[in-house]
């Protein structure tokens, strides 16, 4: 299997959304209840926090916000070349926010402290959210056409070639919920690298802010996620 470049770091392209703004056209992961988390057999791969992170896209009526989320610790279970289990903390507190481009740091600092307040995050009460993988099994559905005129920016928040369809429990306020989405592993050697791009909806973990009446919160938060981990 081809080995992803070192810069394989999932990095957003801003998008130029019109006035009426929707959630990025990307994969819709599948939520459930919480599953049975089982015990998995192999090398554990440690999770390398400074070579690994979360991107977030939130969009409301007239406008988006982007930024980023910190992996706090994690490992990765690797047999005979296959995840057959892990976790991975993100820390909550290191929430950001980055963008959009040109956006202010006053504005920018003002929906940080209200994003790690109760009416979204909470981290005060809630400091970590936490990933367990419940079955990673071979992506057996399609990946999307290369011919379809909205390639450019689809790419952009869509995994290309998934190898891979990875379920696990999804925890955020202390609600667990099991999400199942494509992604693109890559094993070669001492190192595993994984890349997924992917909506939920906020309110399957009581993150229910309405935002202002004339300016509405979109309820799909898109999430990407680069993780590396090495033995």
């Amino acid at each position: 299997m081809k080995k992803m470049n070192p810069a394989y770091l999932f990095a957003i392209g801003l998008l130029l959304f019109t006035a009426c703004t929707s959630a990025p056209e990307s994969d819709e992961a599948t939520t459930t209840q919480a599953k049975e988390v089982s015990a998995s057999t192999g090398e554990a791969f440690k999770i390398d926090t400074t070579a690994s992170k979360i991107e977030w896209v939130a969009t409301k009526v007239t406008a988006y916000h982007t930024g980023t989320i910190n992996v706090k610790s994690g490992e990765l279970t690797v047999q005979d070349s296959s995840i057959t289990g892990g976790n991975f903390v993100l820390d909550m507190p290191s929430i950001a926010v980055s963008g959009p481009a040109g956006s202010g740091e006053k504005a920018n600092q003002k929906l940080l402290g209200h994003l790690k307040s109760a009416d979204f995050f909470d981290v005060t009460a809630h400091p970590e959210a936490t990933f367990a993988i419940t079955s990673v099994k071979p992506f057996t559905g399609m990946a999307k056409d290369s011919a379809d005129p909205r390639q450019e920016s689809i790419s952009k928040y869509k995994v290309a070639n998934p190898t891979h369809t990875v379920s696990g429990n999804l925890t955020i306020k202390g609600v667990t919920k099991n999400i199942e989405f494509p992604a693109q592993i890559t094993i070669s050697g001492s190192e595993a690298d994984a890349i997924a791009k992917f909506n939920i909806n906020r309110k399957d973990w009581g993150i229910v802010y309405p935002g202002k009446p004339d300016d509405l919160i979109r309820d799909d938060i898109h999430l990407g996620i680069a993780v590396k981990a090495t033995k």
